[in-house]
């Protein structure tokens, strides 16, 4: 008989696989990311195919298999209509599982993950019709996902403290150290500089405002942070740094 499992899981993304197959990817609680073969899904009257669409979160049973592993069947718990009505909604959605399959590992679990994972899907469907997901809300929660996201892979970083001289962070001209995760004062700046401690290409300034935004999204939920209202530019130099340390991060 061969083995099987039964888990959560969020599926990330579909591809066509062999004549009539589909290769698909899921996230699950306590095994993380999985590459599963799901048979025949394009045949007309498959009963997977309606369940394996990206964004969707089931209750699925995995067959061991030799190469790849089998998806037995898929129950969808949650299939999102509202956030797949929506094209901006829609758009972050699909960063954020992209971020899931190009940032995590296959087969290490992380209940924590996952759940912000869900999270993530749960607050963006539930947003009412007539509140407008336009790109700033979109960039926003996705900055906090980001931030969460490096928090739970142990790469938190230091917003309060200059890692040098471990003085509280004051407004001016500080600068976040890609390398060290945290900011560098005016003053440790240029004295790691003359010391060969920093190297130019680690270091990014970080505005006042992107310090105070990044914070704030730090100590919150993922659902306060479409609350929170914020310039433009502030926004995207949150995403663009976070996006950088994240990448930075999690490659070495």
């Amino acid at each position: 008989m061969d083995e099987t499992r039964s888990t959560e899981a969020i599926f990330l993304s579909r591809f066509d696989y062999k004549d009539s197959d589909s290769l698909v990817n899921v996230y699950t609680p306590h095994e993380g990311r999985l590459t599963l073969l799901a048979r025949g899904t394009k045949k007309p009257g498959s009963k997977l195919a309606g369940h394996i669409e990206p964004l969707t979160f089931a209750d699925v049973m995995i067959i061991k298999g030799k190469g790849f592993d089998y998806l037995g069947s898929a129950i969808t718990r949650q299939a999102y209509p509202g956030l797949r009505s929506d094209l901006n909604k829609l758009y972050y959605a699909g960063r954020v599982a992209a971020l899931y399959l190009r940032q995590t590992e296959e087969n290490v679990g992380d209940e924590r993950m996952f759940a912000l994972l869900l999270e993530f899907l749960e607050v963006v469907n539930s947003l009412e019709v007539e509140e407008e997901f336009n790109k700033e809300k979109g960039s926003i929660i996705f900055a906090a996902l980001l931030l969460k996201f490096l928090e739970e892979n142990g790469h938190r970083p230091e917003l309060f403290s200059c890692l040098a001289c471990r003085q509280a962070v004051t407004p001016g001209d500080n600068i976040f150290d890609l390398l060290s995760g945290g900011i560098v004062c005016p003053d440790c700046r240029l004295t790691r500089q003359q010391i060969g401690e920093s190297r130019l290409s680690d270091l990014v300034f970080i505005s006042d405002d992107c310090i105070k935004l990044s914070r704030l999204l730090m100590s919150q939920n993922l659902e306060f942070s479409l609350k929170i209202k914020a310039q433009k530019r502030v926004i995207d130099e949150v995403v663009k740094l976070w996006s950088s340390f994240l990448n930075f991060a999690m490659s070495g």
